[in-house]
């Protein structure tokens, strides 16, 4: 371990020797608070094995990799491992404040950044991310999870964790997956509303299951294209959402629903992996299941997927050792184990999902995650979510025709985005 955090530059021009004790206690409270939080004990690193490629360049010397405290634990034996099969050391450098110091950095800017995949929004306006090829790797990880780092058909990053909502129901209401939508209405079904304000990323699934999304998505090569509210599909859902307001409480808020659930008055809620802890300590550990959310229109339901990853940056000194880094040994399968075990995130990785079977919360949401899309970087998405709530809101109370409902709010949205 003190090897590791020798490797650890809490910040630039910090005395190692002198922050080698404070670093280690503050990552080692911080990461078993989280791996308690997501069902997880720590343990050991999954060591990294690869045979040396003669043809990776050690010119640079040194890559050095911006990450949080949990990342620097999983790619310990990682960046061990890479110096020893090609001499290239890895320095994991722990950063609180990634997207301000990446984009004022200069000659210190790193060549590996991790990050939620949300960032590539600055990240490519500002020119220091670059693209690269996972050469094959794709396949060994949840499809959205890649997308996720896919603009503009090139790939701008390698996933290793994943966040999406999913229907969680207690034990005693829904022993296995509901085979329909029905079976969900049947042991009564929340969704927080927020006091009445309305929430479209939590009923975004629903909306799914009708083929409506926001945007208009190319899948091969997944950029935002045009507002797709205002097609038949969102009216569809619409239309449902009138006939079907008597589902919603349209006062609901958490606090209510989970005493809802205790009580036995709702079986199941749509919400998140951060609720699974609360499930646990009321019901028990084998007193609830998260599944995925059935289809209410025919189609699948697809939540937004949340998903961290590893991005080249443009400035990198030697880029072919730096991609080499990202997709062969943190893309590998025990190199992503090893990011799970450290972290307690869900992961993308198929391989190291199936690790974490016996950790409820991330194994369980990482299964009903697997048809989950990723949520859009474009700026275009903050114009969407107060007027798609209000709307969706307008058309529970049923304050007028709801194909009109749908109709201006679309037209909304469609004039924001056109600023």
């Amino acid at each position: 371990m003190l090897l590791f955090i020798s490797r650890v530059l809490v910040s630039k021009g910090v005395p190692l020797k002198a922050t080698r004790i404070g670093a280690l206690r503050v990552i080692g409270v911080t990461i078993i608070s989280a791996l308690a939080l997501a069902g997880c004990s720590p343990s050991e690193p999954a060591a990294v094995v690869s045979e040396v490629d003669s043809e990776v360049t050690t010119q640079g010397e040194v890559l050095t990799v911006w990450l949080d405290e949990f990342e620097a634990l999983g790619l310990e034996s990682v960046a061990l491992q890479f110096e020893a099969d090609t001499g290239t050391r890895v320095d994991l450098v722990i950063k609180t404040d990634i997207v301000n110091e990446f984009l004022g950095a200069s000659d210190n800017a790193p060549d590996i950044v991790l990050g939620p995949h949300g960032l590539q929004r600055g990240f490519l306006a500002g020119g220091l991310i670059a693209p690269f090829s996972l050469e094959g790797a794709e396949t060994g990880f949840n499809s959205g999870a890649v997308q996720a780092f896919s603009q503009g058909g090139q790939q701008y990053g390698l996933p290793y964790a994943q966040e999406s909502i999913a229907l969680v129901c207690t034990e005693s209401a829904m022993p296995k997956a509901p085979e329909t939508f029905q079976d969900v209405v049947d042991v009564g079904l929340a969704i927080s509303l927020n006091d009445g304000t309305g929430d479209p990323y939590h009923l975004y699934p629903i909306q799914t299951s009708f083929g409506s999304t926001v945007f208009e998505v190319d899948e091969t090569n997944p950029e935002i294209l045009n507002l797709a509210l205002g097609n038949e599909e969102g009216r569809g859902f619409a239309n449902w959402l009138s006939k079907n307001a008597s589902l919603f409480d349209l006062e609901s808020n958490t606090a209510l629903i989970q005493q809802q659930l205790i009580d036995g008055e709702k079986g199941c809620w749509i919400t998140g992996p951060w609720s699974g802890l609360w499930f646990s300590e009321v019901f028990g550990e084998e007193g609830w299941n998260a599944y995925e959310v059935p289809s209410a229109g025919g189609q699948v339901a697809r939540p937004f997927l949340e998903v961290r990853g590893a991005m080249l940056s443009a400035r990198a000194g030697d880029p072919s050792a730096a991609t080499k880094f990202i997709v062969e040994y943190l893309g590998s399968d025990p190199g992503q184990i090893a990011m799970f075990q450290a972290t307690g995130r869900t992961p993308s990785n198929l391989k190291a999902l199936e690790s974490a079977k016996d950790f409820k919360i991330p194994y369980q949401f990482g299964l009903s995650g697997s048809s989950a899309v990723p949520r859009p970087v474009s700026s275009k998405i903050d114009s969407v979510w107060f007027p798609l709530g209000e709307a969706q809101m307008a058309i529970l109370r049923k304050d007028d025709d709801p194909n009109l409902l749908w109709r201006k709010m679309s037209d909304e949205i469609a004039e924001a985005i056109r600023d």
